[in-house]
């Protein structure tokens, strides 16, 4: 009787396919962590929206008007007494100061009906749930990302318009 020897191992189409699968692998990877600028951004202005609404329903809840001072690296809220003096809501642990990412700036403020000056006016959030239409637009090297609010009182995040879209 011949005993067949069969050999312990992995085919050459077995080893490439694996292989294969590696570098598909590998790629997806690298592509999520090239975009990571983009979701970076994306998230912060998700963010800012859901403290400017947050802020929104501290208003009507306090029946005073909030003030959110924007300035280049970050924001802070306060709240307008009834003496007309703005007080800090440090003491609100959602509502504190915050700074933005490193890199990450706002590169205009926007508010419908504001007068062009050298300083940027506060976005001012109701006790009646009503807001000036505003728009806040983050930048992080080339890419930018906007806060977007309506006189409704919507508050969203979104990418700004492409560059075609704003010449039509």
């Amino acid at each position: 009787m011949i005993a067949v020897q069969r050999h312990r191992g992995f085919t050459l189409i077995e080893v490439a396919v694996v292989m294969l699968l590696i570098v598909i692998v590998l790629g997806m990877v690298g592509l999520q962590l090239g975009d990571d600028d983009s979701a970076k951004l994306r998230d912060e202005a998700k963010r800012l929206a859901v403290l400017l609404q947050m802020a929104q329903e501290e208003a009507i809840l306090r029946g005073a008007t909030i003030s959110v001072a924007i300035e280049p690296d970050g924001y802070h809220f306060s709240v307008l007494t009834p003496e007309g003096k703005l007080e800090p809501l440090d003491t609100n642990e959602t509502l504190h100061p915050r700074s933005l990412p490193d890199d990450m700036e706002f590169s205009s403020v926007s508010i419908e009906g504001a007068m062009e000056t050298d300083e940027t006016p506060p976005v001012l959030l109701s006790p009646t749930g009503e807001i000036t239409p505003f728009t806040i637009t983050l930048k992080l090297r080339e890419i930018s990302w906007q806060v977007v609010g309506s006189f409704d009182g919507d508050i969203k995040p979104q990418a700004p318009p492409a560059e075609n879209e704003r010449r039509a």
